[in-house]
């Protein structure tokens, strides 16, 4: 059975390492605090359940689960910019905890850039490794027939989590890992890894998936439903004479 695990982060700036230079919109990895780690669970690319992990707890306590379910579970983690920021950031704050993580430092696949096993950025792959400029989230999840952003950004996140909202944090990143696996499973369909008949299936499943999960609403509701299950679009109308 494969196992993959959509993975998406949110973080703050770490108050204990101010910054000199702010010129970044996003600081390196160790000047991120995580908030949020969120995962879907696919096997053989059905998706099993979504949730973040340990909701509710501190960012050490989130870096310990998430550690131990790895290192058991051993799945391929998939990613949208994973190996520029997410795992940078879990790792380096897994280092300011003390947290081991062997499943990320044992493995050659994790870390490997130029392979889909152990990690798979879907941003790195469909940039061609740097080869190509690489594009955002929004832009190609809107691509295959889902809305992108809705509603929230990442520039957001840090005063709502000051201001105590961390469940609509927690549902806003939830939105980008089903967005994620909406991208992932199409870029299986363009790889050949499955075909197109399976494609559709998978992502009718995805889609009741998403439907019946609250926290992902406004996602459910905006995807263009017959662009991401390949259904044929309506020829355009003539203009009258």
């Amino acid at each position: 059975m494969t196992t993959h695990l959509i993975l998406d982060i949110e973080t703050i700036p770490d108050p204990e390492l101010p910054r000199a230079d702010d010129s970044d919109k996003v600081p390196p990895p160790p000047f991120n605090q995580i908030v949020t780690v969120g995962c879907m669970l696919l096997e053989d690319y059905l998706p099993m359940r979504i949730g973040c992990v340990g909701e509710g707890k501190n960012e050490i306590a989130i870096l310990t689960d998430f550690a131990a379910w790895l290192d058991k579970a051993r799945p391929c983690v998939v990613t949208w910019n994973g190996r520029g920021f997410d795992m940078p950031v879990i790792t380096s704050r897994a280092l300011r905890h003390g947290v081991s993580m062997p499943w990320w430092f044992s493995d050659r696949n994790t870390r490997y850039r130029f392979t889909p096993d152990g990690h798979f950025d879907l941003m790195d792959f469909l940039a061609d490794f740097g080869a190509a400029k690489s594009g955002k989230l929004d832009v190609y999840a809107k691509l295959v027939g889902f809305p992108g952003k809705v509603g929230v950004d990442g520039s957001q996140v840090a005063p709502m989590v000051h201001a105590g909202r961390l469940d609509e944090v927690n549902a806003y990143c939830l939105c980008d890992v089903a967005q994620t696996a909406a991208i992932f499973l199409r870029t299986q369909l363009l790889r050949g890894v499955i075909d197109r008949a399976r494609y559709v299936d998978l992502a009718r499943g995805l889609l009741t998936f998403i439907d019946a999960e609250p926290r992902l609403e406004p996602v459910a509701s905006k995807v263009d439903r017959p662009r991401f299950l390949l259904e044929p679009s309506s020829p355009p109308t003539a203009p009258p004479a």
